[in-house]
């Protein structure tokens, strides 16, 4: 019985001091606790690049696009709001434009100095997005002000980390300001 009993001690105490000793599952509660923070501090990095790498690419339609105004193109070939916005989306990748998702504003005004005005019209009194796209045809030699703004969806603004300016986008906005060519 002395016996049995020093050997149940002997175990129980075995126990407890390889209990205090293992750290085998350490690493991956730390891992658990350590994930969620990280893998959304990279998603959150991912995106905000993405952003960046796409205004850039939206920026490059709009001067395309706007092109085809400052040469007397779209003069010529009779463009509306609807058509400015296709001739960007046509410089954008197929998955990246949505029409819906654009809203364009194509102004000529008297002089440089006016054109910080002209870039404000996208916007009503309050400070909210016009959802009416507007087109005004210039001639040779006006003064064209440019907005192009797109509705860019950001997957962070579930995780309410804030990178959305509007709900949950991002206004992707470009704005040009040129005098057109004299063409005849």
């Amino acid at each position: 019985m002395r016996f049995l009993k020093r050997l149940l001690t002997s175990r129980r105490k075995r126990r407890r001091t390889a209990f205090g000793k293992n750290d085998s599952g350490a690493t991956a509660l730390e891992f658990a606790v350590l994930a969620l923070p990280f893998f959304t501090l990279v998603l959150a990095i991912l995106e905000a690049g993405l952003y960046h790498f796409v205004n850039r690419m939206f920026d490059n339609a709009v001067i395309t696009a706007s092109r085809e105004i400052r040469t007397g193109q779209a003069h010529d070939s009779g463009f509306n709001a609807d058509t400015f916005k296709t001739h960007i989306c046509d410089n954008l990748p197929d998955f990246l434009c949505s029409m819906d998702r654009l809203v364009v504003d194509v102004d000529k005004v008297e002089s440089f100095a006016l054109a910080k005005s002209a870039s404000e019209s996208l916007y009503d009194k309050d400070g909210d997005l016009k959802e009416d796209s507007n087109y005004e045809d210039a001639g040779p030699g006006e003064i064209v002000v440019v907005n192009a703004i797109y509705k860019w969806p950001m997957i962070t603004s579930v995780l309410d980390l804030n990178l959305a300016d509007h709900g949950n986008e991002r206004y992707l906005t470009s704005t040009m300001v040129f005098r057109n060519e004299p063409w005849n």
